[in-house]
């Protein structure tokens, strides 16, 4: 070979080795991108070739694209990069700056930069509105593609663009087999969802049995929609990306909604929650134990479907599909914490009524006749044993007459409770140990001392008003209750025990009040456990109100009861500041003078909260007004106070006590500086308490300043603890953001409480 045909070889080879090394690039960046996790398709296998091919033809790409743009490609990359992508992205950019210096470009450098770049853009973590990533990664793509095509020939141009063309008209032609077939299953499942909502609806109130019909019905429409959804002619749009996410969604959905609807009718015979009732003072507990095993697998089956929507809902969905499906895991989350209630109250409930040993529970009548921070004095008990499902009165009485004086109960806790109001002898006084708003505290006491003065140790604590008992006579019918002139029924019950028992004239004086506490209370259970009661549901729609004012409650020494009661809202716990920028605002009475004119008191509390969104500072002023409507001329045990106050006839005398997690600043009674405080620490808060005395026909008014610090924030949570007295309270909060902060329209600042017995409200504000 002559010098000048070797010169040739020699130059040919020299060219070949940087094609190499930009084609070994390219597939190192491929292997690379298939790590990254991006789904273009939804489908492994197809979205495995797509990165690593994107991967490839990028790194290839920047080796012909002018360095500028490879400049600007690389920086545009570190601008959306975070943590540990920073690296790469700097080093990135520091290679295009590099490869700009020069005369000549280096194709194998410009690929190399390329490649780093395309890991890092695939890596992106999500930032702004949803997609925006993936739009200024196709833009910075798509550059570097435009950058490289003005460097080819006009024949490659003409190939590669032929090319595109063709890539784009087959996606058409396979993603138009596969739009045909959603559109021709979207009447069979909208009338599955249909079918589904209203079985979901019947499962929530209780009534499974009934929902197996719909459930039956939806799961053939399901199929139905899942057939034409997906037949094998419609499977090209794998291959198409966002349009096989589509069609991915409507296969896998209707999939999924139609084995759920199979399992939920073949589970709802079999959960049959009329059937669980008290018969004769006895429930079935293998009835209730039975319910657990369908509930589990309608759990199970639930949870998946919800995993499938939750794998589906990438973002990409288009509206006629992304609706559809928000809706459906909105009622599937709805049905499975339903489910979840049940399934926890099936394992829970036996335990309960006895199947593992007889429980003793402790039933408290609470009257807000005479006030106590629970609620109301505990005026009657009765001792309630179960076992086995059976439930018997074992004994009743009057808490005051339970603790022998010469031999007290001794009381070691909870701290706080003894703290505030270990000086008041709860111990000695059964009766009184309702002074702490928090029921388990309340409930905890009465473990404690009611085996002390002789009776069975307590598994449970159930306390109940005058309106609740009200309530439980709808179940039992009419009481008649000795010695007293007409019965006790639903309609009559708390209108009676807090006011028209004090009015007529009664054999025993003031221990006859207490006996016909006790035998209301007495005859009352001993007819519910007697009694066939209505299933569960109804039982619970019942006692809603009930249970929702703080009327009825519940506690049990078992933790996993108690988990059960506090999600039947029953606990009665005193409620913490909410998250955030809160406030915490609960007002208690309790009765000083042992007379029963809070039958005739009423309170309402005005809250006016001044609040920095920039700083967290609040600012507040609560006023407390309390009118006695009662008069002297009421009956002597109703307006007379305890011997030696000096109290005028009809005189209310009270302590009131304010609950916040932040310091009183000052406090003033109809106008005049009075001292509140010091603050306690009780239930997680502060309380300052005053005693407070109001004249018959009189109302004194209460006003406290307030001062704090919580979380700043454009939002303002105030939750209110309102307690269950014989004349229901209200409270009116007031809310305004400091200078340069104003409510967002159209919120008004001002908002009224309803009956409940705890609620929150939240303002937002905005400058």
């Amino acid at each position: 070979m002559d010098r000048k045909a070797r010169a040739i070889t020699e130059r040919a080879s020299a060219n070949r080795i940087p094609g190499y090394l930009t084609l070994g690039l390219a597939l190192a960046a491929a292997g690379a991108a298939v790590t990254a996790g991006c789904h273009p398709t939804g489908y492994p296998a197809v979205d495995y070739l797509y990165v690593a091919v994107l991967a490839g033809v990028v790194t290839l790409a920047a080796s012909l694209t002018p360095r500028g743009v490879l400049l600007v490609v690389a920086v545009v990359g570190v601008a959306f990069s975070r943590g540990w992508l920073l690296i790469p992205g700097l080093v990135a950019v520091a290679g295009a700056f590099a490869c700009a210096l020069p005369v000549r470009a280096h194709r194998p450098a410009a690929a190399a930069i390329g490649a780093v770049e395309i890991q890092v853009i695939l890596r992106w973590p999500a930032f702004g509105f949803h997609g925006l990533t993936a739009l200024v990664a196709g833009a910075a793509v798509t550059a570097l593609f435009l950058g490289a095509w003005t460097n080819l020939g006009s024949a490659a141009q003409r190939w590669l663009g032929a090319g595109i063309g063709v890539l784009v008209l087959v996606a058409v032609v396979v993603s138009v087999p596969a739009l045909a077939a959603a559109y021709r299953a979207r009447a069979a499942a909208d009338s599955a969802e249909t079918s589904a909502k209203s079985a979901l609806s019947e499962i929530e109130a209780g009534q499974a049995p009934q929902a197996a019909g719909h459930l039956r019905t939806a799961g053939s429409e399901f199929g139905i929609a899942h057939d034409r959804a997906d037949p094998w002619w419609s499977w090209g749009a794998v291959l198409v990306p966002v349009v096989a996410q589509q069609h991915h969604a409507v296969a896998a959905l209707t999939e999924a909604g139609a084995a759920l609807a199979r399992e939920g009718a073949r589970q709802a015979a079999a959960i049959d929650f009329h059937g669980i009732r008290a018969q004769q003072g006895r429930v079935d507990l293998a009835a209730v134990e039975a319910l657990t095993p369908p509930l589990e697998d309608l759990q199970n089956q639930i949870s998946a479907t919800l995993k499938v929507a939750a794998d589906r809902d990438t973002g990409w969905l288009l509206a006629p599909l992304q609706h559809p499906l928000k809706r459906l895991s909105s009622d599937l989350t709805r049905a499975d914490q339903s489910i979840d209630l049940a399934l926890q109250a099936s394992r829970q409930v036996p335990t309960l009524l006895g199947a593992e040993g007889e429980q003793h529970y402790l039933v408290m009548f609470m009257t807000p006749a005479e006030t106590r921070g629970l609620g109301g004095f505990l005026g009657a008990y009765a001792e309630v044993d179960v076992d086995q499902g059976r439930l018997t009165v074992a004994r009743t009485g009057q808490p005051k007459l339970l603790v022998d004086p010469s031999r007290p109960p001794k009381l070691t806790g909870p701290a706080d409770y003894l703290a505030r109001y270990g000086a008041f002898d709860p111990q000695g006084h059964l009766e009184d140990v309702s002074y702490s708003p928090d029921f388990p505290s309340v409930a905890e006491v009465l473990a404690q001392l009611y085996p002390q003065v002789g009776g069975d140790r307590i598994d449970g604590v159930l306390v109940l008003d005058p309106y609740a008992l009200g309530t439980l006579l709808q179940f039992t019918g009419p009481i008649t209750i000795p010695g007293f002139p007409e019965p006790l029924d639903s309609a009559n019950a708390a209108q009676i025990l807090l006011k028209s028992q004090y009015l007529i004239s009664e054999p025993g004086g003031q221990q006859g009040r207490h006996d016909l506490l006790e035998a209301a209370l007495s005859v009352g259970f001993q007819r519910l456990t007697s009694s066939s009661l209505p299933a569960p549901k109804a039982l619970g729609q019942a006692m809603g109100a009930d249970v929702h004012q703080g009327r009825l409650l519940f506690w049990s020494s078992n933790p996993d009861i108690e988990a059960l009661i506090n999600r039947l809202g029953l606990r009665g716990q005193f409620p913490a500041p909410p998250a955030g920028p809160s406030d915490l605002t609960a007002v208690t009475i309790a009765n000083a003078a042992n007379d029963k004119l809070d039958a005739y008191l009423t309170q309402r509390t005005d809250e006016d909260v001044t609040f920095d969104p920039s700083t967290g500072a609040i600012q507040q002023s609560v006023t407390i007004s309390l009118t006695n409507t009662g008069t002297a001329a009421l009956p002597y045990y109703v307006s007379e106070s305890y011997v030696g106050s000096g109290l005028p006839l009809g005189t209310n005398k009270t302590w009131v006590s304010l609950y916040t997690p932040f310091a009183v600043t000052g406090a003033s009674l109809n106008g005049q500086p009075v001292a509140m405080g010091p603050a306690t620490p009780e239930v997680g808060v502060n309380a300052y308490s005053i005693f407070v005395t109001i004249p018959a026909g009189a109302t004194d008014v209460l006003r406290v300043t307030i001062s704090g610090q919580t979380q700043r924030g454009p939002d303002f949570s105030d939750a209110v603890r309102l307690q269950p007295l014989a004349n229901p309270s209200s409270t009116v909060i007031t809310v305004r953001p400091t200078d340069g902060w104003r409510p967002v329209d159209p919120q008004p600042a001002s908002w009224t409480t309803g009956p409940d017995q705890i609620q929150t409200h939240t303002w937002k504000f905005t400058k």
